[in-house]
């Protein structure tokens, strides 16, 4: 029985070691198949990665692995089990061999944004320049030894194209290809500075055209444009490498000489003056003849401000026009200083007196939806014209310069915000229900300590409901104080107002601003509104200012409009709301409210 039981025990040991080896040898086999499996993962997510991959072993970093996008990055060339210096020899010079050696020797990584680098697209053919980011990583045996590296990145060549055109169109004039107003007036605060420092002399012209009205009205804006660009190009042929020139918009050039004196820039003024008079224009079978009025104002060793430069030079160039036009007129302390403050003074003093006779009239510009889900409101931008005593309606740009100078711009933005309120309160019920206004605020508002008090106590006596207006501030005066502007919109937001921020878009850093401005709106720089139809890099500008707007819960507004065919591409681009004379011309705002 003993025998039996013990045979017994045995014959159950050996059927569990069998099949305790029997699931080993399947464990083991299931293991090899899982790892084969990864690794066909990994060989695959190696080889479809949209970024570039390789690795290099040893010292001489010799290809080992690549990917599918490194070949295209190289030209589908022969590299596996090459040195790097013999498989791209065209790296030579440029720095990449030092930084491979510098991460093998080290072991630190080493980070490369948007660098420029030249390759063939096979041996022999001519170098290309591309623009790639980059991360050389070492890797490391079980003793922390470097043994090679790991090279990985992305060809971000066209994304940085778009970003210099982009840049470019925030400097730059996109009817002349002259510098920007932006542009020039920071090139004339460095000179400024520099002029205060050491004692160097420049001399700054303001040229404005005469007669231009007349080409736009007796032949419409293609015309206009087509002589700004011969003017332009006259200027920049006269001038060559001298001086910086600019258009400072409409029919405003300026033009910026370093080591120059008086006398150097009248001699200037008097040339450029000649070159546009030579100008033949001929639109159809009308012909006119160049003429550009200048001021010429020197400046160096003083101190004094860009403003006070630009605003002087200015003047004597409108004193030029007011001599007949076509001539130069060179600054001088005894004429011309004083001519421009009368001037100016004028406009301040016939200002106060429209505003206590009530001569400043409210317009108002319709802003429509573009989107299906917009709400049902009759949105309207309010702005504000100056009746003349002789019955004439004088536009904004004629006043507010002066206005701004002389520090009457928050007189005149409480004066329409009031404004703007009673119109409001005057409405019937219904009216009151459908209607949003917005209204602009100037820098010198923002900075008024007191402004958000007066709002405040606007709205109790008038009983104003804050939803139902949004206050535009520009990006530049916004971001001239950015901590003092946020202050007054969370103050003003918490109370219930909206705000846009108006004119986006004409700096590269825009969006960095969002960050920091509470905004519910974004209007849209019409410099990319202007040409969006057959300018893909404005196309894309409004796409990604959208997207981004979007992703913040902000909706976006496109100024500009000027007929359907553009706004149907900006519902496309998934802009929300467009302005424009082809949605609507401005018309005095008691007119506007209709419809509703």
């Amino acid at each position: 029985m003993t025998q039996i039981l013990h045979c017994t025990v045995n014959v159950h040991e050996n059927v569990s070691r069998r099949a305790s080896l029997a699931d080993s040898r399947a464990s083991r086999t299931h293991t090899r198949h899982a790892l084969q499996v990864d690794g066909q993962r990994m060989r695959e997510m190696f080889e479809q990665a949209p970024g570039f991959m390789t690795v290099l072993r040893g010292p001489d970093h010799v290809f080992d692995l690549a990917n599918n996008a490194y070949y295209q990055l190289v030209g589908h060339r022969e590299i596996i089990g090459k040195p790097v210096r013999e498989a791209l020899p065209e790296l030579a010079g440029q720095g990449f061999y030092e930084l491979l050696d510098q991460v093998y020797a080290t072991g630190e990584p080493f980070i490369g944004r948007a660098m420029p680098i030249q390759f063939q697209s096979r041996p022999g053919a001519a170098l290309e320049t591309k623009h790639i980011d980059f991360v050389y990583q070492a890797m490391v045996d079980d003793d922390g030894a470097v043994t090679g590296l790991f090279v990985q990145g992305h060809d971000v060549s066209e994304a940085h194209a778009l970003a210099q055109q982009v840049s470019y169109q925030a400097t730059h004039d996109t009817l002349t290809g002259l510098g920007n107003r932006r542009k020039f007036e920071q090139e004339l605060e460095v000179a400024v500075h520099h002029s205060s420092e050491e004692p160097t002399g420049y001399a700054l012209l303001y040229l404005d055209l005469d007669q231009f009205k007349v080409v736009n009205d007796t032949c419409g804006h293609a015309a206009g444009d087509e002589l700004l660009r011969r003017v332009a190009k006259a200027m920049r042929e006269e001038l060559g490498n001298h001086g910086t020139l600019a258009r400072l918009g409409g029919d405003e050039f300026a033009l910026l000489l370093e080591g120059c004196s008086l006398e150097c820039g009248r001699q200037w003024a008097e040339a450029l003056r000649q070159c546009v008079a030579d100008i033949d224009f001929v639109w159809g079978s009308r012909r006119f003849g160049g003429s550009i009025s200048v001021g010429v104002v020197a400046f160096g060793g003083e101190r004094i401000s860009t403003e006070e430069i630009l605003g002087t030079a200015d003047s004597a160039c409108f004193l030029a026009k007011e001599k007949g036009r076509n001539r130069v007129h060179v600054h001088s302390a005894d004429d011309d200083e004083l001519t421009s403050r009368l001037r100016e003074m004028d406009w301040v003093s016939r200002l106060r007196q429209a505003m206590d006779e009530q001569r400043l009239v409210l317009y108002a510009q319709e802003i429509a939806p573009l989107q299906d889900d917009a709400q049902p409101l009759a949105r309207q931008e309010i702005l504000v014209r100056l009746l003349d005593t002789d019955g004439a309606m004088v536009p904004p740009m004629a006043f507010i310069p002066a206005a701004e100078r002389y520090s009457v711009m928050p007189t005149i933005d409480r004066y329409v915000v009031r404004a703007a309120f009673r119109h409001y309160m005057a409405l019937d019920a219904d009216q009151r229900k459908s209607r949003y206004y917005s209204i602009n605020l100037s820098g010198t508002t923002l900075n008024d300590d007191t402004f958000v008090s007066f709002i405040e106590q606007e709205v109790a006596d008038q009983g104003i409901p804050a939803r139902r207006f949004c206050f535009e501030i520009t990006e530049t005066a916004a971001i001239a104080n950015l901590t003092r502007t946020a202050s007054v919109v969370h103050a003003l937001r918490e109370i219930g107002f909206r705000f846009a921020l108006d004119d986006f878009g004409s700096g590269m850093s825009s969006f960095s601003y969002l960050k920091h401005l509470p905004v519910d709106f974004i209007k849209i720089d019409g410099e990319f509104i202007r040409n969006i139809l057959n300018d893909e890099v404005d196309r894309a500008v409004v796409r990604s200012i959208t997207d981004v707007a979007h992703t913040m819960g902000i909706r976006t507004v496109a100024e500009f409009v000027d007929n359907d065919t553009v706004a149907a591409l900006l519902r496309d681009l998934g802009v929300d709301f467009a302005q424009g004379f082809g949605i609507h011309k401005p018309e005095p705002i008691e007119r506007s409210t209709r419809g509703t």
